[in-house]
């Protein structure tokens, strides 16, 4: 057999097992589990209980009354997951990559970061983008209609400080401990005090077009 045949093949395998390995490898541990917590994934698809590992690329759906808890192994971030949720939890070790380690596609999740942690988490829901490190925040996304039939995303920061980006606009705001702001599909910002009444709300989206 010709030897470039033969490297190649020793190439595509090893590709292969790393493949392999990085989709079974075990990226979070599952703390809280109350409810038939549902997963589907390329390693396990079904019920996630207490103590389970949680692996690369699981898609979790909390129906309502359930809820959900895991801490991120390389991160250590506590995730807590509320009722009629739907997550993507990935795998992201790098400082720099532009990868989401939290895909949020409806509902409500708590992330707490260690203060000390120097690593990016990246959050990624249908309006926003999250980038935080050492921060504890509450990201929601409701696909309820807003003003000018817009979805939008809630997000709060309880400790620490983040920056947002609204992936329509591309617009970018960092949020300091304490503030709330809203990110809707049409590519605004508003701030959570514009939300007193309805005409300082439609004011704000007329000066953000």
């Amino acid at each position: 057999m010709n030897f470039k045949i033969i490297i190649r093949i020793f190439v595509m395998f090893h590709l292969c097992e790393e493949i392999s390995f990085s989709r079974s490898e075990s990226i979070a541990l599952c703390t809280i589990a109350n409810g038939e917590l549902e997963r589907k994934g390329p390693v396990r698809n079904g019920t996630i209980r207490k103590g389970d590992s949680i692996f690369n690329g699981d898609k979790i759906t909390v129906e309502k009354n359930e809820s959900l808890a895991f801490l991120t192994i390389y991160k250590k971030c506590l995730v807590y997951v509320y009722e009629k949720s739907v997550i993507k939890v990935v795998d992201n070790k790098s400082d720099k990559s532009i990868f989401p380690d939290l895909a949020l596609f409806g509902g409500k999740v708590v992330v707490k970061m260690q203060e000390n942690n120097d690593s990016d988490f990246i959050l990624n829901a249908p309006t926003a983008t999250i980038t935080a490190k050492g921060a504890h925040f509450i990201a929601e996304y409701r696909d309820e209609l807003f003003f000018d039939n817009n979805t939008y995303s809630i997000l709060t920061v309880l400790d620490g400080k983040m920056k947002v980006e609204n992936n329509t606009s591309g617009k970018i705001i960092y949020v300091d401990s304490g503030d709330t702001i809203i990110a809707t599909r049409d590519g605004k910002f508003l701030e959570l005090d514009t939300f007193k009444n309805s005409s300082r709300i439609i004011n704000h989206l007329n000066v953000n077009q």
